[in-house]
């Protein structure tokens, strides 16, 4: 797609988007854009249209038939072809939501030591610049209170070092 010119968007039909309980809120802003026609929104969104209309065909048929998509993996009960205008399309942007890894901390905000896994003097870090706080993943949802944490207690550790002479 980089390549392309185009960039991905999302589709989805009159019925897809009834219960979309911001999908007003979004036409508004722009963010969501409606047309009348799977043409119109192909020309708007630099899409050839052909191969649109044959992926939405594939896609339909694949619903009606045997609820498995062209690999075998089952695909899920509630959803419904592209068959009902107006259809809306929305930019599919790639976002970073976490950076994973990082230098690996101690439960004292100490950066510690890749081979020996000591504490390296001095050296107190916080946030997404660390990694391994909770093993070798993350837990969701703890980014906030872990920066908010392990930055007090570097704070408060680096402050009561001794300064250099």
């Amino acid at each position: 797609m980089l390549s392309s010119g185009r960039e991905s968007i999302a589709i989805v039909d009159q019925k897809g988007g009834q219960h979309a309980s911001t999908l007003d809120q979004c036409l508004k802003r722009g963010v969501v854009k409606k047309f009348e026609s799977i043409e119109e929104l192909a020309a708007a969104n630099n899409v050839p249209l052909a191969p649109l209309k044959e992926t939405i065909d594939v896609y339909n048929s694949l619903i009606e038939k045997g609820r498995e998509d062209m690999f075998g993996k089952p695909l899920p009960m509630d959803l419904l072809p592209i068959s009902h205008p107006p259809y809306y399309s929305i930019r599919l942007i790639s976002k970073v939501h976490h950076c994973m890894g990082g230098v690996q901390i101690n439960a004292e905000a100490q950066v510690v030591h890749i081979e020996t896994h000591q504490p390296i003097s001095r050296f107190y870090a916080a946030g997404e610049v660390t990694g391994g706080v909770h093993g070798a993943s993350r837990l969701g949802s703890n980014a906030i209170p872990e920066c908010i944490t392990f930055g007090r207690i570097a704070g408060k550790n680096a402050a009561a070092q001794k300064p250099r002479t």
